[in-house]
């Protein structure tokens, strides 16, 4: 499928939605959805798609850059007063019921209400994600090209780790790496919580020292062209204790289960029950947090969601993390973390970093 024909059948899924609803025009202003239905990639744009026309208003900074980037869409340079012109845009493509998501602020979108005058505004948000949950072939080989980034980044720097570096050292490290094997940039903020910051589900990075006996949590991804990578590895550091060697492995048996439990028609709820069943056996689930993983793409959090009670139906062509932890207030922090995709006949597991790491 060449790049014109992808746009068009993401149009026709809107155009299919607002048809169903009798709706005559939905709004876009998210990065992600702005890019995904116009392949434009600038920071602000406002992307009106209707039955028969597609047409984004941006300022004057990305006026060329959409022109050349978009694919179906018209590209309205605005005027000084932004939201007049989307308003104007609105107005001249016939719209009287308009569909919007929840990504414009308070101050625009009040402004732009009063300028759309008896326009009828509805809101929707899980549609548009969930039309983004099934990789195409493209997307499906942008999303591995962009985990054999980050994990050649990784690759290179844990020959130079070594106890007494700090946390904030090796965020550094793997940016500095990150961006010499070609991504983008990162699609996160690193985080590393060494020790007893382990529990930090989400520790940034200090200057605190890596000992011996620590347990370091590494959650790390790239952006490249277009595409989010995510992985984390808990690397262990010189003496690790048996009790803390036990929490790892049963993390590494959780992520396991849920990885057998996946293939097509299987519940997202399912598979967070696979591995749950590994922590609620050893008297373990207070210590878990509530999902297991989510999907990823052009943004790190996407569609689907894969955790508790969410009865989401899996599908080929669906990439998402799965990334189990355990984590002990005062003590440790345990995750691993792989990016998958369900395939006709199962799962394929995209990460090849190993699991079992020590150092030093």
């Amino acid at each position: 499928m060449d790049q014109a024909e992808r746009y068009k059948k993401r149009l026709s899924g809107i155009r299919q939605y607002l048809r169903d609803r009798k709706l005559d025009g939905a709004l876009f202003t998210s990065y992600g959805n702005r890019r995904y239905y116009s392949g434009f990639t600038g920071s602000l744009g406002y992307l009106l798609i209707t039955d028969n026309t597609a047409s984004m208003v941006v300022d004057k900074r990305y006026t060329t850059q959409a022109q050349e980037q978009s694919i179906h869409v018209q590209v309205i340079e605005c005027s000084s007063d932004r939201l007049g012109s989307v308003a104007e845009m609105i107005h001249k493509a016939g719209v009287v019921r308009l569909v919007m998501e929840a990504s414009l602020t308070l101050d625009e979108y009040f402004p732009l209400k009063e300028k759309l005058g008896s326009l009828e505004l509805t809101y929707e948000q899980e549609y548009f994600l969930e039309q983004r949950m099934i990789k195409d072939d493209e997307e499906i080989n942008l999303t591995k090209a962009a985990i054999h980034c980050a994990e050649t980044a990784f690759e290179k720097t844990m020959p130079l780790l070594k106890l007494g570096m700090t946390e904030k050292d090796i965020a550094d490290e793997l940016a500095y790496q990150a961006n010499k094997a070609g991504a983008d940039g990162l699609s996160f903020d690193t985080i590393v919580g060494s020790g007893p910051r382990g529990a930090l589900a989400h520790a940034f990075p200090t200057s605190k020292k890596i000992e011996n006996g620590d347990m370091a949590v590494i959650d790390f991804g790239v952006f490249k062209n277009g595409y989010c990578s995510d992985m984390t590895r808990t690397l262990l550091f010189g003496d690790v204790s048996k009790d803390h060697k036990h929490i790892f492995d049963l993390v590494k048996e959780a992520q396991d289960r849920a990885l057998e439990a996946i293939r097509p028609g299987v519940l997202a709820k399912e598979v967070e029950a696979a591995h749950r069943a590994v922590f609620l056996r050893e008297g373990l689930d207070n210590f878990a947090l509530r999902g297991l993983g989510h999907g990823i793409g052009i943004q790190i959090h996407e569609c689907p969601q894969i955790v508790i009670g969410n009865e989401t139906v899996l599908y080929p062509g669906m990439i998402f993390t799965l990334e189990p932890g355990l984590y002990f207030p005062n003590d440790c922090g345990v995750r691993t973390e792989d990016d998958v995709l369900v395939t006709e006949n199962g799962v394929e597991d995209l990460s090849h970093t190993p699991h079992e790491i020590y150092i030093g």
